[in-house]
């Protein structure tokens, strides 16, 4: 490569004028750059001879630094990035961990992957300065993790010293990364996964990364030559956690023509989960989450949803369904551990031979960009306070084990649960029936109870089209009926794969909203604080499902039809969980336990014993209903009594003697 090595100083001279200017430790250069720069010769060498090649690269830069400041430095660390098309891609798509095998040993790969364990970050030695204890000659050798010998000899066969405060050492972490699932040919098959070595690591944790390195053989086993195959990184970008979806072009023209009919949200929604019949308000809701609203600083764009079903109504069919959609994932707390859903920090033992501490990043951080679909979230109350903070703030704060780490987790929370009673009763707060504290509750946007209620035209139509759906699989006049198969509108095909090309392509957008818009929100929160009791929350919930209704009529402005479906998106669910009888409003109060209403007659009691216990530290339950009783039933004070004690301000330390806490 000595016929190339003015050309490549030049151009390094020119393109990497900054980083020279401004003396960078390390210098990334971008070899597709290089490549059209007309380098190709350079680049094919690069690619099929990494380790040399860095070296030959290095020289270059350094010639190319004392041209421009007459000056000599003597290191620098030069990484990869971004291959030409050309040799990131392996039968038309792009490279995967799965092709990565004997072929490409000793060759420079690019692959993309999201990160399913990270080690600390340690010093390791990389440059070695040995001294001769017998003749006193110096050297400095390049260590090899891999093939690293405690003891070196000199020319004079005397034992080397190490002489650590002359060595250079690097920081040094050890990745797991897994095969992003929207990258797998069948998402049903198991995940593939590579260790990936990285030095002069910043300390990557979680996320999806796109990593430039050369795969090398490692020997594990003594007797026999088989090898396992690591990967050492050049260097690691984490990316934003979108997921790739190709759209094409005539994608785009079939996604923009349906656009254009007033009822397309209602049939993707519909199409979005097929398997269940009706219940168009929840999935219509649901299709708007996976959209998403707009991202601005400060406020989430996530809309997250809680579904409260009776038992045989399909809680986990819809959320597998939507665990589908690439970028999403799906767990049971019935299986899951609070660290499972968040992150752990176990000691475990690395490729590197040790046991180290290792981040293992959980469902909510793998979620990241998606949605987590979390499935019978209150079998296990103890983790409930995991979830809040990753709906509350958006990220996974760890400390443990010598690692403090702050990992993402902007993802959209689609819950589901079954009351606690086994049926839903409105009459009861949302917060009486399911084990869910306030303050997680109150972080949902949307809370759906469905209810199994009984219904001989509506249980027809279930029935027949669960049959039917069982018909459909062996009988493609039954599917094409049902609308399972070869569903066209205005003449395109309306399967998952449109569907998810739907979403993402929408999802891209960024909608301003208009003044109309904004006159209806404001004029809409005024309106329900003169007559009911909602608060901020409902109104920031309304922008984001207003938003991503408008992101999905590909509209650049939110207008007052997108408003007026959120509006009534947010009533529907008001009316389901927040509607007091007795007063004939909207009480968001009732939701998390206790309505306006309640609270007034709760204080009532409270008063009362407060006053009783002046005369007598136990109060008797009937003084207490002696006091009350014009104002408070007895069957209401029993009840009154019970959220008194859960609430922590009294207790009951004898049968029916009461006192303040």
């Amino acid at each position: 490569m000595e016929e190339f090595k003015d050309v490549l100083t030049y151009y390094l001279k020119n393109a990497y004028i900054k980083e020279i200017v401004e003396e960078y430790e390390r210098v990334v250069i971008d070899l597709n750059k290089m490549y059209l720069s007309g380098l190709m010769e350079v680049v094919d060498y690069i690619i099929n001879n990494p380790f040399e090649a860095i070296k030959f690269v290095e020289e270059c830069y350094k010639e190319a630094y004392f041209l421009l400041k007459s000056e000599r430095i003597d290191d620098i660390k030069i990484e990869f990035k971004n291959l030409p098309k050309i040799y990131k891609e392996v039968n038309g798509r792009e490279f995967k961990i799965s092709d990565i095998g004997s072929k490409y040993i000793n060759k420079l790969v690019e692959f993309e992957g999201i990160i399913v364990l990270a080690s600390k970050k340690k010093p390791i030695l990389k440059k070695a300065y040995y001294v001769c204890e017998k003749c006193g000659k110096s050297y400095f050798k390049d260590i090899d993790i891999f093939n690293f010998n405690e003891i070196e000899r000199c020319e004079c066969s005397s034992q080397l010293i190490l002489i650590e405060d002359k060595s250079k050492f690097v920081d040094f972490q050890e990745l797991k990364v897994q095969e992003p699932l929207d990258l797998l040919e069948n998402p049903d098959e198991p995940a593939k996964y590579i260790t990936v070595i990285l030095e002069d690591s910043p300390g990557v944790y979680a996320g999806r990364v796109k990593i430039t390195g050369v795969p090398i053989k490692v020997k594990r086993s003594k007797k026999l030559p088989i090898y396992e195959i690591i990967v050492k990184a050049f260097n690691c970008t984490v990316l934003d956690g979108e997921v790739k979806v190709k759209v094409s072009s005539e994608d785009i023209e079939k996604i923009k023509k349906l656009a254009k009919r007033d009822d397309i949200i209602d049939i993707l929604s519909d199409k979005l989960i097929p398997e269940i019949k009706g219940h168009s308000a929840i999935k219509k809701a649901i299709f708007l989450q996976q959209i998403k609203g707009v991202k601005k600083p400060g406020k989430r764009a996530d809309i997250h949803i809680l579904l409260i079903t009776d038992p045989g109504i399909g809680k986990t069919v819809m959320l597998r369904k939507i665990a589908g959609i690439p970028g999403n994932i799906y767990g049971s707390v019935t299986t899951a551990t609070g660290v499972g859903l968040t992150a752990a920090v176990v000691r475990e033992k690395t490729e590197i031979g040790e046991e180290s501490w290792v981040i293992k990043p959980g469902l909510l951080v793998k979620a990241h960009k998606g949605t987590a679909c979390i499935d019978e979230l209150t079998v296990n109350k103890d983790i409930l306070s995991y979830v809040l903070e990753a709906m509350e703030s958006q990220t996974i704060h760890i400390s443990k084990g010598g690692i403090n780490a702050k990992l993402p987790a902007e993802c959209a929370v689609l819950a589901a649960c079954n009351p606690k009673y086994g049926r839903f009763d409105p009459e009861k707060s949302v917060a009486e029936q399911i084990n869910i504290p306030a303050p997680l509750l109150s972080r949902f946007d949307l809370i759906f109870p469905i209810r199994d209620s009984s219904n001989i035209e509506r249980d027809r139509e279930i029935a027949e089209y669960i049959v039917d759906l069982h018909r459909a699989y062996l009988n493609r006049e039954v599917s094409k009926k049902i609308g399972l198969e070869d569903f066209y509108v205005d003449g395109v095909k309306i399967d998952k794969e449109f569907l998810v090309k739907y979403i993402f392509y929408a999802r891209k957008l960024k909608p301003v909203i208009s003044e109309k818009a904004k006159n209806l929100l404001v004029n809409y929160y005024i309106n329900m604080r003169k007559k009911h009791q909602i608060t901020a929350r409902q109104i920031e919930a309304a922008i984001r499902i207003a938003e991503a209704h408008a992101k999905a009529k590909l509209k650049e402005e939110v207008d007052e039809e997108d408003t007026k479906v959120a509006i009534e998106i947010i009533t529907e669910c008001l009316k389901e969980i927040a509607y007091d009888p007795e007063e004939g409003i909207y009480d968001v109060d009732k939701i998390i336990g206790i309505s306006k209403k309640e609270r007034e007659k709760v204080e009532i009691v409270y008063n009362a014993i407060k006053e009783l216990s002046k005369r007598n530290e136990l109060v008797s339950y009937t003084s207490i209903l002696e006091m009350v009783k014009d104002k408070i039933k007895e069957e209401e004070l029993d009840n009154i009594i019970k959220k008194l004690i859960k609430y922590g301000d009294i207790d009951e330390p004898k049968p029916g003697k009461f006192r303040l806490l």
